[in-house]
């Protein structure tokens, strides 16, 4: 078959339209879920699309020995998102199911669902990204992350020697 100027121009009008159909698939999976068993604002999926970049953000090892799982950054954004203004906790909400689908292209499964090594490699990728907005999304919720665990008791009774002011949650 002979590829011609309709052919390619045909090909990049569906292009738009294809990116517009899977985006209303990812918002249909996500839209309006209740919160899991034991979570305030989370479904249990969200909790684990967290508990998945936690600890690909911060694997276990180091000083203090601590992984973003293992501090149940889950439970920490769960409270964050449960006490934030509805549409802020919609569009915040929206970005984890958007990060978690942006693994699909090129891994063929969720974020959630890839190993540690696969998961910590992209993380880097992303916040190394020439797309501005991807670079902007996982910083976003790195920093929320960050919150998070910087606060956490195990975390805190290593860092509170350095802040004599006061340090914690």
């Amino acid at each position: 078959m002979e590829l011609s100027r309709r052919h390619v121009l045909a090909a990049m009008a569906a292009v738009p339209v294809v990116g517009a159909l899977g985006a209303t698939g990812v918002a249909w999976t996500w839209w309006d879920r209740p919160a899991g068993q034991g979570l305030r604002a989370l479904s249990d999926d969200e909790y684990s699309i967290v508990q998945a970049l936690a600890e690909a953000w911060m694997p276990r090892g180091g000083e203090p020995e601590l992984s973003g799982a293992d501090a149940d950054l889950g439970a920490f954004f769960d409270d964050l998102i449960g006490g934030m203004e509805s549409n802020s906790a919609t569009e915040l909400k929206m970005l984890l199911h958007i990060l978690d689908n942006l693994a699909r292209p090129t891994h063929v499964r969720p974020f959630r669902s890839l190993p540690l090594a696969a998961r910590t490699t992209l993380v880097q990728e992303w916040m190394d990204s020439p797309v501005e907005l991807v670079r902007l999304a996982i910083t976003a919720v790195i920093v929320l992350l960050s919150m998070g665990w910087t606060t956490h008791p195990d975390v805190v009774s290593f860092f509170s020697p350095y802040f004599r002011c006061g340090y914690g949650r």
